[in-house]
């Protein structure tokens, strides 16, 4: 029988294309177990016991400590083995450059971080980062020359971005924000929403649809009065 895990091709690093395997890389350890996840979230799992010693008070409250490794269940051994089936999943997604930089690590969380360090840079670096995407957010505008299309892709690239690296906004305030930044020409549309409160409901994707409609209703007047 095939194994679950050789049935999904696994995502290979692009360093130029980080975010977008994380993403990948995220959901495939999702859909193969819940719990390859946890690993390079917060480590491997340690199997814990309630500690029995003698000579502890009677009130005392309850306490786990690390089982010895002689008293392992097979579904300890199963869990603990876990993180070594998350890290040969990771070792397969990266190339030999980065590779070489893991080859030491001893837990697939190791691993992960330290991917994600050299891709992204320290925590310093990330927050510097994320400050410049705020920044562009908060100052977002319709560039000349731009269609409606470009504006959205490049002010829903931009919220994907913020997400990635944990900041996220409302959707209300998005949407409200991407009405704003939209040219005059499209204010008795953006006025109309937003005086009906109808976008506060709306996903960013179902905002669009409705202004690309009135972007064609407006393009067919334009043709008709051609005529």
């Amino acid at each position: 029988m095939v194994k679950k895990d050789a049935c999904v091709k696994i995502p290979v690093l692009d360093k130029d294309n980080y975010f977008h395997w994380k993403v990948k890389m995220h959901l495939h350890l999702m859909s193969m177990d819940e719990r390859y996840v946890d690993c390079i979230e917060k480590g491997p799992h340690v199997p814990m016991k309630l500690d029995s010693r003698v000579g502890l008070p009677d009130d005392a409250p309850d306490v786990e400590i690390p089982k010895p490794v002689s008293e392992w269940t097979v579904e300890d051994v199963a869990e603990v083995h876990k993180d070594k089936r998350t890290m040969n999943i990771l070792f397969n997604g990266l190339e030999q450059e980065m590779f070489d930089n893991v080859i030491n690590c001893t837990t697939s969380k190791e691993v992960w971080d330290t991917v994600r360090t050299l891709c992204e840079g320290t925590e310093q670096v990330r927050e510097n980062k994320m400050q410049l995407l705020i920044q562009q957010y908060e100052h977002f505008h319709f560039k000349a020359g731009e269609t409606l299309n470009d504006t959205f892709s490049r002010f829903q690239k931009l919220l994907n971005g913020l997400k990635l690296y944990g900041r996220i906004y409302q959707t209300k305030d998005s949407n409200l924000k991407f009405l704003r930044a939209l040219p005059k020409e499209w204010k008795p549309m953006t006025v109309s929403l937003r005086n009906t409160q109808e976008y506060k409901d709306y996903t960013l994707e179902r905002l669009y649809g409705t202004l690309k409609t009135y972007e064609l209703e407006m393009e067919q007047d334009e043709e008709i009065e051609k005529v």
